[in-house]
């Protein structure tokens, strides 16, 4: 809404201001139709080419995948291309109604009938003795045209001018030595975020106590990270929700096929086990960011609680405190196997003569139970179709429900909550085949990380993945990579929305003005103004996360407008020489640009005093672009288009075509004359 209100007030003042400048015509017998339809078809064409490279460069953005970023400039680019429908149709005839119902009266002007400096305006007057003007309307011999230009527009024609004038060697070479110490400025300092922006101020006590609220009752400080069978790699949701647990994942069931071959259970069992290692081996377990999964550093299994294993043939460690790192429910498939499927004779006997008459099993005086002198290391994989009835039968079932009740009785609450989310499968609804199935490991990955930093995370975490599990296929996942694929896809929509909106503004300018040259200084101004911009970002603090890459995508379409207006000008304007012709420019749409960015830089001070933060940060990007985009347009321009402007035609592309057809012409004709010539 704010930026439209800049852009809005844009159109509106040149449309107005070329009514007004219709006054200064030669001809003093021209009626308000004639000017009116001079006025509209100069302002028209201004309007319909900032509206044409605006609306561009939103809908470049519009083709983000990113949600956020497609939404505003949807938005945006629907706003800005209503606001000129409005500004051609309903503000031109207002303005026309007003002329012709309203004009002799008063009401509405500053300091007329009904304004609250009335007083001081009737005793103003009173005291030169003038005529006190009221609401009446003044006599018919009254003419409602003026010669005289306002004094905002003989400034800019003339003292402005002559100072830019004289000086624009000097401007020239500030503002280019400035574009290239802002671009220096963005390659040595832009990074990109490390975090969500704040949410506000932390003076305000409504931010504050949210700010404390998400602090102290949040779980994000847990980091995990998954490796998953089952997803279809390219498009992993099918449809999104407003949470994880509505979201609609699209499954791939040729993908968890192979987990459920001997040699997948194997390789999932290797990746799981892989973390026992320690820090000792490649650091891949330990409590620091050396290491990729949290735990205990030793290189060892943590100790089983022999009563229960030997009881209920259920794994616990013995130490609460000892952390594996890792929530694997293949390694619980394969010690449910090895104790209740394999040590099945064991289970069933109940002294121990008979405990000791079956093979391989071990009698327990203290527990009086027979239990399996095999762990899990000695499973070897299943065939598939045994392996998935295992899955789907009740008995396996029981026993992961007495594994959940043993740990609930045995303080190990939270970890029952981990294992439930970390790690799982989900058959088929004929349960005769595996659909999906997954793994989770606690991470040691920073909470805030750059998306160079989350790279470096992906490609570890992704070369722990295809080492000890190289020929299941799945798929390694985090949330830190949530941030890292958003900040990716921002930065590259940046970058694209940069580019694509410049080379719109060119071609735009080209197909409006027919000159390459005019096109050519205009896209130079504004890449100049890009690129102060781009320079600031990091001297203001801020780093690319989401609302900086928005603001990006619109930042050529918001400082465009003011340098096309002046190039318009200076294409049409009937002077022959570049200083003529820039001189013009000033004057005629100086007043324009000039309020249109007064009004734009008042607004956009007003969101400096919001507490939210993104409000306050968009306020302050409309206000250095357009401060910058009007500033450079007039002190950058206006002396290049002085010293380096074309004159009369040169740079009109039919002019250039033409030459190019005469000069290919007469050759043909030169080359005739001499055949001729040699013939005789």
């Amino acid at each position: 809404i704010y930026m439209i209100l800049g852009i809005g007030a844009d159109d509106a003042f040149i449309l107005y201001d070329a009514w007004l400048q219709s006054n200064y015509g030669e001809d003093d017998t021209a009626s308000w139709q004639s000017r009116f339809a001079w006025a509209y078809r100069r302002s028209f064409s201004a309007m319909q080419v900032t509206t044409a490279t605006t609306c561009g460069s939103f809908v470049i953005g519009a083709c983000s995948p990113l949600p956020q970023v497609r939404d505003f400039c949807i938005f945006a680019a629907i706003v800005v291309f209503v606001d000129w429908l409005f500004c051609e149709s309903f503000f031109a005839s207002a303005m026309m109604l007003h002329h012709k119902y309203l004009k002799n009266d008063r009401t509405g002007e500053c300091g007329g009938p009904g304004c609250c400096c009335g007083f001081w305006r009737v005793a103003w007057k009173k005291c030169k003795g003038k005529r006190e003007v009221t609401g009446d309307a003044p006599s018919q011999q009254t003419s409602d045209r003026t010669t005289d230009k306002r004094w905002l527009e003989r400034f800019s024609e003339g003292p402005l001018f002559n100072f830019l004038f004289k000086w624009r060697f000097v401007w020239i070479i500030f503002w280019s030595l400035a574009a290239i110490a802002m671009v220096i400025s963005a390659a040595v300092q832009l990074r990109t975020a490390e975090e969500s922006a704040p949410i506000g101020r932390e003076g305000l006590d409504t931010i504050r106590g949210i700010e404390i609220m998400l602090d102290e009752f949040s779980v994000g400080d847990t980091r995990y990270a998954s490796v998953i069978w089952g997803l279809d790699k390219d498009e992993p949701i099918e449809e999104w929700g407003s949470s994880h647990d509505d979201n609609v994942a699209r499954l791939n069931a040729g993908t968890a096929a192979p987990v459920t071959t001997p040699t997948g259970q194997m390789e999932i069992l290797n990746l799981c086990r892989a973390t026992d290692k320690g820090k000792a081996s490649n650091s891949l377990r330990c409590k620091t960011t050396e290491c990729l999964v949290m735990g205990q550093a030793a290189a060892e299994q943590c100790d089983k609680d022999e009563t229960i294993w030997k009881r209920y043939g259920v794994y616990l460690p013995d130490d609460i405190m000892c952390n594996s790192g890792r929530y694997c429910f293949m390694e619980e498939f394969a010690r449910y196997w090895i104790y209740h499927v394999d040590g099945a004779a064991c289970t069933a006997a109940s002294t121990a003569t008979a405990c000791g008459a079956a093979t391989g099993c071990l009698w327990d005086d203290s527990l009086s139970v027979c239990y399996t002198e095999k762990t899990e290391h000695d499973y070897t994989g299943l065939a598939a179709d045994e392996f998935v009835s295992i899955l789907a039968s009740s008995d396996y079932a029981s026993y992961l429900a007495t594994r959940t009740e043993l740990m609930t009785n045995n303080g190990f609450d939270f970890d029952t909550y981990n294992d439930a989310q970390m790690s799982g499968y989900r058959l088929n609804s004929a349960k005769t085949a595996l659909s999906l199935a997954w793994v989770g490991f606690n991470a040691t990955y920073p909470l805030q990380n750059t998306v160079d930093e989350a790279n470096d995370w992906y490609d570890r975490w992704d070369e722990f993945h295809k080492t000890y599990c190289p020929n299941v296929g799945g798929v390694q996942t985090s949330e830190l990579y949530v941030f890292m694929a958003t900040q990716n896809a921002m930065v590259q929509a940046a970058v694209m929305g940069i580019g694509m909106s410049l080379l719109i503004s060119f071609v735009v300018l080209i197909l409006v003005t027919w000159n390459w040259w005019v096109a050519s200084l205009g896209l130079l101004n504004i890449i100049a103004i890009t690129c102060v911009f781009l320079g600031i970002i990091p001297l203001m603090g801020w780093s690319l996360g989401e609302n900086e890459c928005i603001f990006l995508i619109a930042v050529v379409g918001l400082s465009v407008d003011y340098t096309v207006h002046l190039l318009h000008v200076y294409h049409h304007c009937p002077h022959s020489t570049r200083v003529a012709r820039s001189r013009e420019a000033l004057a005629e749409m100086g007043v324009s640009v000039i309020n249109s960015a007064a009004t734009t830089l008042l607004a956009a001070s007003i969101l400096f005093g919001c507490g939210f933060y993104f409000f306050f940060q968009f306020g302050a990007f409309i206000f250095f672009v357009i401060g910058f985009s009007i500033v450079m347009s007039i002190t950058l321009l206006i002396p290049l288009l002085s010293t380096l402007g074309p004159q009369n035609t040169q740079g009109n592309l039919p002019e250039v075509l033409c030459c190019k057809h005469r000069e290919k012409k007469q050759k043909g004709q030169d080359s005739n004359k001499s055949a001729a010539a040699s013939s005789k």
